[in-house]
């Protein structure tokens, strides 16, 4: 017997009009469907064209574009040279002195910050004698 959730009062009733389960008693076939081949470096894949890619030359272009990649700064690629040295420097002091202080200060603002939390906690957990 199956049964139903009456729509007026909630509850389960037993169900009269339902004679099959809701779900299928037979497992039905998969119909086989072979999967279509993968085309590598194919002219209509492609968004650059024979002509922008000379013209472009050895620089790399915007992935989905033809647009090349800007021009990056002369500072900007010395920090990159700066950061990407191997010296056994953790990179948050590869900066010098400057990074050192702000390395310390963050520290000492995160216990600040945490003896404020056990403060706190300590103050609501034991009452004040009066």
């Amino acid at each position: 017997m199956y049964h139903q959730l009456n729509r007026f009062t909630g509850r389960l009733i037993a169900s009269s009009h339902l004679q099959n389960p809701l779900f299928p008693v037979a497992p039905i076939a998969l119909q086989r469907v072979d999967p279509p081949a993968i085309q590598y470096n194919t002219n209509h894949m492609s968004t650059v064209t024979e002509a922008t890619a000379c013209a472009a030359g050895s620089r790399r272009l915007v992935p989905g574009t033809n647009i090349p990649y800007p021009p990056v700064n002369e500072t900007i690629r010395k920090q990159q040279e700066l950061f990407q040295k191997d010296n056994d420097v953790p990179v948050h002091l590869k900066g010098g002195p400057f990074d050192a202080l702000l390395y310390r200060l963050t520290m000492l603002l995160c216990i600040v910050g945490l003896a404020g939390i056990g403060h706190t906690i300590y103050g609501h957990a034991v009452p004040k004698k009066q």
